[in-house]
């Protein structure tokens, strides 16, 4: 497979919200149907993109993934990242404090089941941490704890560790971390 890992443009932004509302419903025929984060809208994949960190995976042009990075203030209206915020006051990475001005959010990142297996999810992540250096040394995501397989690809692909478990809502979580100097070729 041949794709191309390369920031975003706004000509993206379409794209981007088809694929991501494709894969949100995947996530929501899950077991429990509950989805505490929400997708994205035009406007705000737009914001991302012009004040963030936005990177998209493009095989024969087309979008077949994407990643993306935002300072703690694009959530902080959103409950469960205001509950993730609280935590990361008290949580530390190999012996570093995490704070929402030394760690950014990290994800979701979305690839085209088609796609999956094939290096995309590693390739759009590295890219991300280097673009995201500058700025920030750490970035923490989440996952459903239930999810093991995107665990798994966190941690082994990601170089991610988990900082921590914590419930809201009834779903069960696991709090992710990584240096973005910590970059996996």
């Amino acid at each position: 497979m041949s794709f191309i890992i390369r920031k975003a443009l706004f000509t993206d932004v379409t794209a981007i919200v088809q694929l991501e509302r494709a894969h949100v419903d995947d996530e929501l025929s899950g077991s429990d149907n509950q989805l505490h984060a929400h997708s994205f809208t035009k406007s705000e994949v737009g914001q991302l993109i012009n004040q963030h960190w936005f990177m998209v995976a493009e095989e024969q042009g087309q979008i077949i993934g994407y990643v993306m990075a935002a300072r703690w203030s694009f959530f902080s209206a959103q409950p469960l990242y205001r509950h993730i915020i609280q935590k990361i006051k008290f949580a530390e990475l190999a012996g570093q404090a995490l704070s929402t001005t030394n760690s950014c959010q990290y994800g979701p990142v979305w690839i085209q089941e088609s796609k999956r297996g094939q290096g995309v999810f590693a390739a759009l992540v590295s890219e991300l941490k280097k673009q995201v250096n500058t700025s920030f040394p750490f970035m923490v995501t989440y996952v459903a704890a239930d999810n093991a397989r995107s665990l798994a690809a966190h941690q082994q692909k990601a170089a991610m560790t988990q900082i921590e478990q914590f419930r809201f809502e009834q779903r069960d979580y696991c709090l992710l971390a990584t240096s973005t100097a910590n970059v996996i070729s």
